[in-house]
């Protein structure tokens, strides 16, 4: 099936699919008709999960925290959900309870390695270098080639290696806010 243009919108006439790609508006824009749309407690989080995303990438945090609990609220065993809420909780400061979040998404999909990440992230915000450590030697374990994970955890004990940083570079959680 071919997806036409809304007129002026910028948005595809399918809401799944702008709710899954596109810029972070469309996709909030995408999301809120596919929830709408939802039938089950699954199609209802993972709408409200696809808008939580699409919050965070704008650093609409506080939305983001919302529709992240509403998902939560929704289907509780859908692990992106939480993976989502930590970045909200971490854009907002609140990296104790992200660690929480992505401990969460972590342990209902342990070979998840974006939870890990953020987690790692939040615990050197948090000056707990040991754990994020840890994080991070979990990630390089699940997969060893992750270059992100090698920067981070060198950084962690030696912040004066040229261009590493002890947050690490976010090129995985997709969004800005979770460095």
């Amino acid at each position: 099936m071919a997806a036409c243009l809304s007129p002026g919108s910028g948005a595809l006439a399918d809401p799944g699919q702008d709710c899954r790609t596109g810029a972070a508006e469309a996709r909030v824009t995408g999301c809120s008709a596919l929830l709408a749309e939802a039938r089950t407690p699954r199609q209802r989080a993972i709408a409200l999960d696809g808008r939580c995303k699409a919050n965070n990438d704008r650093l609409a945090f506080a939305a983001a925290l919302a529709d992240c609990t509403s998902a939560i609220r929704a289907d509780d065993d859908y692990p992106y959900s939480f993976a989502n809420r930590g970045i909200a909780q971490a854009g907002l400061n609140n990296h104790a309870a992200a660690i929480v979040d992505f401990t969460q998404a972590h342990t209902m999909r342990p070979t998840f390695i974006y939870p890990l990440m953020n987690r790692a992230k939040s615990q050197t915000q948090l000056g707990n270098l040991l754990l994020a450590s840890r994080d991070y030697d979990e990630v390089l374990r699940l997969k060893p080639d992750n270059e992100e994970a090698k920067l981070a955890k060198a950084a962690l004990f030696a912040p004066a290696i040229a261009g590493a940083s002890p947050t690490g570079a976010n090129t995985l959680c997709g969004s800005v806010g979770c460095n």
